[in-house]
């Protein structure tokens, strides 16, 4: 078999886990763990600057109270914003909603169907950019399977992340955006 078969026959991108990690060095931090209780302490910081402390416990406990079938009132306007997301077109323009509109939208896991917003994508808030793309698949670099979105998702021009929140990362990745963070502007 030559090498172009190979290569062909390979399911995986670039930055599939397994040749990432042959080519990088491992974190060497013992206090990892406790790096990442830091963040989760300074993300609930963060909400509660953005929300205010009363608004932030009463959207808490409202989610812990809320029943499997029951729908909460972020539920609703959720539904209402993605209807409108579902019309958001390639060099469309749009406005990134506030910090606040952003945060009544997450759970207490600070993730809107299991995408997190991140501190990088603060700065974007309020903002208006061009829809680059619409994500419709991925791949998951820990395994390099190929998903397949659930949610509308996008990427705007000139939206990638700084690192700042994240010990000066340089990846500069593309933020990916739930069309529930986003207005379109006419």
């Amino acid at each position: 078999m030559n090498t172009m078969n190979q290569i062909g026959e390979n399911k995986y991108c670039q930055n599939c886990c397994a040749d990432l990690t042959s080519m990088t060095n491992p974190d060497r931090r013992r206090a990892l763990r406790i790096k990442k209780i830091w963040w989760k302490w300074k993300r609930y910081a963060w909400y509660i600057r953005v929300l205010g402390p009363v608004a932030y416990f009463k959207k808490r406990s409202a989610e812990s109270q809320q029943t499997s079938t029951g729908k909460s009132s972020s539920a609703k306007a959720m539904e209402d914003s993605s209807a409108e997301s579902q019309n958001l077109q390639v060099d469309d323009m749009v406005e990134v909603k506030s910090e606040r509109e952003i945060f009544e939208t997450l759970d207490s896991d600070g993730k809107l169907k299991g995408l997190r917003f991140t501190p990088e994508m603060s700065k974007y808030c309020g903002k208006r950019l061009k829809v680059y793309r619409r994500i419709h698949k991925l791949i998951i670099e820990s395994t390099g399977e190929m998903r397949s979105m659930k949610s509308p998702t996008f990427l705007l021009e000139g939206s990638v992340c700084d690192g700042s929140a994240h010990s000066g990362c340089e990846r500069t990745c593309f933020l990916f955006w739930r069309g529930e963070w986003l207005r379109k502007v006419a």
